[in-house]
């Protein structure tokens, strides 16, 4: 879901891969729970990491970037946000991310990745030296946009 017009630019990602892989992790670890004789020591731990999982899908299932005039935030999951104001950011430009990188949050040379799927992301400087890459569906829509409120800013 992308919803763009002059004021704001918001964009939902959805990260197929997690949601399969943790999706049949959860599935088999349910049907290993329910088939195995009952065991204390073996149903606690596979309960854990089947909560585990469970979180690690909530949360790495989507992420939203959402851009105003005053702020670029990103929200991962229902749980991980972060917000960057737009008066600090001092460049923002397209990157293609190699497939190494990995995806969620991640330090990266240089800098932080926040990612949920795809291969393309926003590069934005920050004033202050820092370096922050972030996935969307659409990264050149979210770069133009940001360089626009840069250029309105001078």
């Amino acid at each position: 879901m992308v919803q763009n017009d002059e004021s704001q630019y918001s964009s939902v990602q959805i990260g197929w891969l997690s949601i399969i892989i943790l999706g049949v992790a959860i599935v088999s670890i349910i049907i290993i729970m329910l088939t195995l004789p009952y065991d204390p020591v073996a149903f606690i731990i596979m309960f854990v990491v089947l909560a585990i999982l469970v979180i690690c899908l909530i949360i790495f299932s989507f992420m939203s970037v959402i851009c105003d005039r005053a702020y670029l935030k990103i929200r991962i999951g229902y749980i991980i946000s972060k917000s960057f104001p737009i008066k600090d950011v001092e460049s923002c430009k397209v990157v293609r991310i190699p497939w190494y990188y990995g995806w969620g949050i991640r330090i990266v040379p240089g800098g932080w990745l926040y990612r949920v799927s795809g291969f393309y992301a926003i590069e934005i400087n920050m004033k202050n030296g820092k370096r922050y890459l972030i996935g969307t569906n659409e990264p050149q829509n979210l770069a133009e946009f940001i360089n626009k409120l840069l250029k309105q800013n001078l």
